[in-house]
């Protein structure tokens, strides 16, 4: 991180409308997709993705140099629950590169979350860790593991993926959601409003839960993101004391029958997907986390059990 001490004065606050959708210009570069900037601009002013934020912004004469934004979060840690946000979308514009601005403002930003009670940073690096590391966030564990699925013998024990609509499952899928991460010494909590976000953010996946072989009930759920090439699991879960492995075998029998040509996403490296998938370090979207304050727990498993992070929360 280098900072020229001669460049002009950075102004850090929150942004109004006009200087939001000068921000979300400027990253177009970076994350616009086959978008116009035009509509890029457009749909990110009325994503409900993005609505959820506080978006900061520094400027330089007027102009936004760089900017970011502050989703809020819950993570469960140490047995309790940690108010917190996640960063998403820093960028600064080129021709203010070099000089410091993006880590001024992130600075700035940590400020304004501290004084209304946060005690993690989360965020997932799409350039080095060491970047973010000065700051104080910790590499934890981040995985890909995809399958070619193929057709053959049914797998023993392998189950069935019955789809159901996440907006009529809501109780009974925040149930078993809580009932999977428990286990974890950190995962990100859900509450209604929480939920009601990610139906909103993804009204084209499909959710399916997960029926084990002799049983009644669903034992697991999935959400999956298809498209033309590949199927992307965004969420999933599997009950404590069921089959893992089973559940991965009918994921993958599942997407064979489908005729989909590769399934997977961001997966830990358990022993279940380890057998079932190729799983390999992700290269982007690293998670990092940060405790912010001397109160917050820090403990090394959570690295690991990070890793179970899943995309359904990307920010």
């Amino acid at each position: 991180m280098s900072t020229d001490n001669s460049s002009p004065r950075l102004d850090c606050h929150i942004a109004n409308d006009t200087e939001r959708a000068a921000a979300f210009g400027n990253v177009h570069e970076c994350w616009g997709d086959e978008r116009s900037v035009e509509d890029y601009v457009a749909w990110r002013m009325q994503s409900i993705q993005h609505a959820r934020a506080s978006w900061y912004v520094g400027c330089v004469d007027g102009r936004v140099a760089t900017s970011l934004g502050a989703y809020p979060i819950v993570l469960r840690a140490g047995g309790q629950s940690w108010p917190g946000y996640g960063i998403g979308a820093v960028h600064t514009a080129p021709e203010f590169r070099r000089r410091g601005y993006a880590a001024t403002l992130m600075a700035w930003g940590q400020q304004q979350q501290l004084d209304a009670g946060a005690q993690f940073g989360l965020l997932y690096s799409d350039i080095k860790p060491e970047y973010y590391g000065e700051m104080g966030y910790r590499l934890c564990e981040s995985h890909y593991a995809w399958a070619v699925p193929r057709t053959g013998e049914r797998p023993d024990g392998a189950g069935q993926l019955v789809r159901f609509d996440p907006a009529e499952s809501a109780e009974a899928l925040a149930g078993m959601y809580v009932t999977v991460q428990s286990p974890r010494s950190i995962w990100i909590e859900r509450d209604e409003v929480y939920w009601d976000w990610v139906r909103g953010r993804y009204p084209e996946h499909e959710w399916y839960w997960w029926v084990a072989e002799e049983h009644d009930a669903p034992a697991g759920y999935v959400q999956l993101k298809p498209t033309a090439t590949e199927t992307r699991v965004f969420d999933w879960g599997v009950l404590p004391g069921m089959d893992e492995r089973a559940f991965w075998e009918s994921v993958i029998e599942w997407a064979a029958a489908q005729g989909i040509a590769r399934i997977g996403g961001w997966l830990p490296s358990s022993e279940a997907i380890s057998q079932c998938l190729e799983v390999t370090p992700r290269i982007k979207e690293l998670t990092m986390l940060s405790p912010l304050t001397p109160s917050a727990p820090w403990d090394d498993a959570y690295r690991r059990d990070a890793a179970w992070f899943t995309e359904c929360d990307h920010i």
